[in-house]
């Protein structure tokens, strides 16, 4: 008996201490709240719109009463993932537990969102590197401490989901990339992993307006490999043949996303996919407005300073103990893969896709101070693959740095 638990550890013990994170990272998230009400007005805003949902046989109320007394106004014609997504699961739960109220349901629920958030994080280290670094970057991930803040319990605003969704589509991504170049056909595989994404992105693009900025991380890694491969073969056309595959693909996915774009809203928003980093920056602009603009004086979009309080921003300690925070353990990481690259020719996917998703973040933190959560993700990923390269060395599996 005891061998069969030895031998069950050992073949299960990522998936064992992945569920552990999930349920401490949930845990630590509720435990203590005991207050009968939510935390914000933004919480009840997102509970009304639930229990709309919830009240209408699971559908969302075209007109809203509670505004603009009273006759109400037309609700703005958008799409509602998350509050579908909190208020269908507030009817699943009211399945097994007839009692609950919306409310309640709702100081769990950003929690449980948030805990998820684990899943992808461990496969995208899990493919990039190794499944020590996936449990590692799993774990940096829900407890960092701005994704803490923004998803305790009985918070329900869509922080948590719009980092979730997100990372699922970037599991995805990097699940997608390296199984159609292993193949280089376009088999089923390549179909399903190709529609898999398009729908992803599908979501994405009407889960938060700054969808943007995953579009642009994967078509600039897709342009780096295209450099990479050029400058390897010294030729445009070998550069393309030899990314053939993976180019389709792309292709594939931009192009529903366009149709999928262009029919919920229109070309125009389409057009803002690839505008959206320019256009970000006039959200606080005056000109041509009746009324003054409120964004001007919303903390979360005031300008946070230079690299320096970038760096401060983004780590929890300060003086010498800087050099040891998340934000450099990442530029260390991208130190060793780019050593790792020019000793023995690996790594060079992680090395870009790292490289492209710190530099993305780091322009987006310029313009404004929200955009400093988006830094979770490549933090929490090059702290994980330079722990596990650290433990990896400790325990002899690998004997030099640029293994």
């Amino acid at each position: 008996m005891k061998h069969k638990i030895i031998q069950f550890l050992k073949r299960f013990w990522a998936p064992l201490c992945l569920i552990l994170i999930i349920i401490l990272a949930f845990y630590i998230r509720v435990d203590g709240y005991n207050w009968p009400y939510l935390r914000n007005i933004d919480s009840y805003s997102f509970l009304r719109a639930m229990d709309d949902i919830a009240s209408n046989d699971g559908i969302l109320p075209q007109n809203d009463n509670l505004v603009r007394s009273p006759l109400g106004m037309i609700r703005s014609f958008d799409v509602h993932p998350y509050e579908y997504f909190g208020a269908y699961s507030f009817m699943i739960s009211r399945i097994f537990s007839q009692e609950i109220q919306i409310w309640q349901f709702l100081i769990y629920f950003p929690a449980f969102v948030a805990s998820l958030i684990a899943i992808p994080m461990y496969f995208i280290g899990k493919k990039l590197y190794d499944k020590k670094a996936g449990l590692l970057i799993a774990f940096f991930t829900v407890f960092e401490a701005s994704l803490m803040a923004r998803s305790l319990a009985g918070d329900p605003d869509n922080d948590g989901f719009v980092l979730l969704v997100p990372m699922v589509l970037m599991a995805v991504f990097v699940y997608a990339y390296k199984s159609i170049e292993n193949d280089k056909k376009f088999n089923r595989k390549f179909f399903a992993y190709t529609f898999l994404l398009a729908a992803l992105f599908c979501l994405w693009s009407v889960t938060w307006i700054g969808y943007w900025y995953v579009v642009w991380l994967v078509s600039g890694f897709m342009v780096m490999k295209f450099i990479f491969y050029a400058v390897r073969d010294r030729s445009i056309k070998q550069s393309l043949i030899s990314l053939k595959h993976i180019m389709t693909s792309y292709v594939i996915v931009i192009v529903i996303l366009f149709f999928f774009i262009s029919s919920v809203y229109s070309v125009g928003r389409f057009v803002y996919t690839f505008r959206g980093p320019f256009e970000f920056q006039e959200i606080k602009g005056e000109e041509k407005l009746i009324f003054p603009n409120v964004y001007v004086s919303v903390a979360e979009l005031q300008q946070s300073g230079g690299t320096r309080e970038i760096i401060s921003r983004t780590s929890t300690v300060q003086g010498m103990g800087i050099l040891l925070s998340p934000f450099f353990l990442m530029i260390y990481c991208l130190l060793y893969l780019l050593y790792s690259f020019v000793k023995k020719r690996q790594h060079i996917d992680t090395l870009m896709l790292l490289f492209i998703w710190f530099v993305g973040p780091f322009i987006a933190t310029t313009v404004a101070v929200r955009f400093s959560i988006l830094f979770t993700a490549p933090m929490a990923i090059g702290s994980g693959i330079l722990l596990s390269k650290f433990i990896r060395l400790a325990v002899g599996e690998d004997k030099k740095i640029e293994d």
